[in-house]
């Protein structure tokens, strides 16, 4: 019976076999850092040439669950300086079928502080997250999020992208 040893082979392969073995356990890694099993939706549209129009409406379908979870989602914005408002106000519109129900939220976001300075670090556009939002989905039904501004001024520049992340 003949056993081999790794100790008795060469160096340049054992320095091969040992790369070998780093890489299979980076990948390793890597594929299970990837696995989040409690977001169910991360996802951002643009906004069209970066201005905000108040006809605008974003919309995100929401996926079907195979589970009675309790669910929430952050609301996610990503604004450059060239936003005139110290403040923005969003109006989160859940619909849902089978059975038929609908949710509004107002969601504001302080964007600047007193002084007008971005209270998020950024240096071409600055990310906000909302506050947890309940969501009223239940199991196998259908939804979707409807987003949309509601500032008097009919269109908003700096607004580059909305987004929604859906979590358990």
């Amino acid at each position: 019976m003949m056993v081999k040893l790794t100790h008795n082979l060469p160096p340049q392969r054992r320095l091969h076999r040992m790369r070998r073995q780093i890489l299979l356990l980076l990948i390793s890694v890597l594929l299970l850092a990837n696995c989040d099993r409690s977001t169910l939706l991360h996802s951002y549209q643009p906004v069209k040439d970066n201005c905000w129009e108040r006809t605008d409406t974003l919309r995100f379908d929401l996926p079907e669950l195979t589970s009675d979870d309790n669910c929430c989602m952050l609301l996610g914005l990503r604004v450059t300086n060239s936003f005139p408002y110290e403040k923005l106000v969003i109006e989160i519109e859940q619909r849902y079928q089978n059975p038929m129900g609908q949710r509004v939220d107002t969601v504001y976001y302080q964007l600047t502080d007193e002084s007008g300075d971005f209270t998020e670090n950024g240096l071409n556009y600055f990310q906000y997250e909302s506050q947890r939002i309940p969501l009223d989905i239940k199991k196998e039904q259908k939804g979707e999020i409807r987003i949309r501004h509601l500032m008097h001024r009919e269109a908003l520049p700096g607004i580059m992208d909305v987004g929604v992340h859906v979590i358990r």
